[in-house]
């Protein structure tokens, strides 16, 4: 699918939905949400690209972990509580890491509200964070429906998306970025994100060097 085409068929659904909604005032808020966050996204990507391109210009630093990931969560707090989602975090006192804070903020936000945006009303989503041998390692863990086995790479590629009608139950199709640009981060500090079903749910876990 060429990504000018994907985005194409993500507005004109959104538009569709605003136009046979019987609230079109809040369709049309939902659909300036979602406008916003592609616009975030291609900021994000292009922010990636910059930084896979000239390693240079990554702004380097020792991350204090748990409190970087106290601020992811709360950033995404808002989104949480508007689907009716728990966010724990379960970390360490202390966890440090070395690599930009910018690129791994984008990795990990995209990932966590990715798992709000399939997460049941009424559930949790968990983000853990420890070390393991020569790598830190952060997991996020939704209560949703999981991914067919077979297609739990293809996730992390752009614009896909494991089924066409998956996120429109809420009315939000969602765009398929948010996950190819958190392991295009990942993989600029020569790390790795996988997932794998939890039963229930998903888990997507975040591979760095230390």
């Amino acid at each position: 699918c060429h990504p000018l085409t994907a985005l194409d068929d993500h507005s004109r659904f959104a538009l569709q939905l605003a136009a046979s909604s019987a609230d079109p005032k809040a369709a049309l808020g939902r659909v300036e949400r979602e406008v916003e966050r592609v616009t975030t996204l291609v900021g994000e990507l292009l922010q990636v690209t910059r930084a896979e391109g000239d390693p240079e210009s990554r702004n380097t630093c020792t991350v204090d972990l748990p409190e970087f990931l106290r601020r992811v969560v709360e950033d995404a707090r808002i989104e949480a509580e508007a689907q009716d989602v728990e966010l724990k975090l379960q970390v360490p006192e202390r966890l440090t890491w070395s690599g930009d804070p910018e690129l791994l903020h984008r990795a990990i936000d995209n990932v966590l509200r990715n798992a709000i945006r399939y997460s049941p009303s009424g559930t949790a989503v968990t983000l853990t964070a420890r070390r393991e041998g020569s790598q830190v390692l952060v997991g996020i863990r939704d209560h949703g429906p999981g991914v067919p086995p077979e297609q739990l790479d293809s996730i992390f590629q752009p614009f896909y998306r494991v089924e066409e009608d998956r996120g429109r139950r809420n009315g939000d199709a969602g765009v398929g970025l948010g996950l190819a640009i958190a392991r295009r981060a990942v993989r600029a500090h020569h790390g790795e994100i996988r997932a794998r079903n939890a039963d229930p749910g998903l888990l997507v876990e975040v591979a760095l060097p230390c």
